[in-house]
């Protein structure tokens, strides 16, 4: 390969990043979209398999009840996880107390060098949170365009094919295309699908040991046990962190806090290490090394949604590398091994 092509593709590089990341105001509702809409997708296919007498669903009507069940699912649980944050803001002083009592005591047991209470003496948490609250401004102007994009994705689903025919008017051109895009909505949607229900269960079971153990706000923290799940290889344990601490701060001892994380990390242990492997298998043939970079590459450029976002994305550039000669051996490297046709 010549300097010229060498610098040519660093150039190329280098706008590729650039535009993703000042332009990422952009793109993450746009990716966020494309993700709202494989799971819209996923409730709508087995509603397009009910008979009415001898004719399906209508096609409106299909997204109509999925749209309907997903705002539902989201709203409802939105509720909850509200409420029980404005609860934690009102309680808050109890804990404050707790806490400097805590670190109080750690600071004599075990002679700290300096002392904690100072450091946190002077934190108004409810503030904080309150302020990170108001500032949902932008998260709701994010949700806002995603449900634009979503609205226009469902409109372009049906004609999408139509113009794609008209673009690759040589058969093995379409024919390859059609491949390409088969096999990326097969892998992202067994993935999104798959993982969803996969949080769903380590959701569902972390409310029942945190309500079982009395910790406070169980609803809320498993609802960011399920949300971090979606983020591969730390995000179980980020989820893991915020009840133990809640747990140890709420009792007296420390007998509560480790019942709390020995509990939520066997089942993190049980779902990540055996469950999901055999559910998700080899679908996505990607190597661990390729997701830990991945989850850095993606989380530097577009911070938390990079790390929820890294494994799909990571997927399609994987199929669509694998389609050209020029770029088959990148994905060979970000590949598990799984031999590809």
């Amino acid at each position: 390969m010549d300097s010229r092509k060498i610098a040519n593709s660093l150039l190329i590089i280098t706008l590729v990043l650039m535009a993703l990341y000042f332009g990422k105001n952009l793109l993450i509702p746009f990716v966020l979209g494309l993700v709202a809409w494989y799971l819209l997708n996923a409730i709508r296919k087995p509603i397009s398999r009910i008979k009415l007498g001898s004719k399906n669903i209508p096609w409106w009507l299909q997204w109509v009840i999925a749209a309907h069940i997903f705002a539902l699912s989201v709203g409802f649980l939105g509720i909850m996880v509200v409420d029980n944050f404005e609860e934690f803001v009102e309680v808050y002083p109890k804990y404050h107390d707790n806490i400097l009592a805590f670190t109080e005591s750690a600071s004599t047991d075990y002679n700290l060098p300096f002392s904690v209470d100072e450091v946190i003496h002077d934190m108004d948490v409810p503030t904080m949170m309150t302020e990170l609250l108001n500032s949902s401004v932008n998260l709701i102007s994010t949700i806002s365009m995603v449900i634009i994009y979503v609205i226009f994705l469902i409109l372009e689903q049906s004609i999408f094919p139509k113009k794609m025919r008209l673009i690759f008017k040589d058969k093995e051109r379409m024919e390859s295309f059609t491949e390409t895009t088969k096999k990326i909505d097969e892998s992202i949607h067994s993935y999104l699908s798959l993982k969803t229900f996969l949080c769903l269960i380590s959701g569902v079971i972390a409310y029942v040991i945190l309500i079982s153990i009395g910790v406070d706000f169980a609803i809320l923290w498993a609802f960011l046990i399920f949300l971090f799940n979606y983020i591969p290889i730390i995000g179980p344990f980020l989820g893991v962190l915020f009840p133990t601490l809640i747990a140890l701060i709420q009792f007296e001892g420390y007998l509560d806090a480790v019942l709390v994380v020995s509990l939520l990390s066997t089942v993190q242990l049980i779902i990540g290490n055996i469950i999901e492997p055999k559910v998700l298998g080899d679908r996505l043939n990607l190597s661990p090394l390729t997701v830990i970079v991945a989850l850095a590459f993606w989380g530097s450029l577009w911070g938390i949604a990079g790390m929820f976002l890294c494994v799909p994305i990571t997927v399609i550039l994987m199929i669509i590398f694998a389609q050209f000669p020029a770029t088959r051996s990148a994905a060979i490297l970000l590949s598990g091994g799984k031999k590809e046709d």
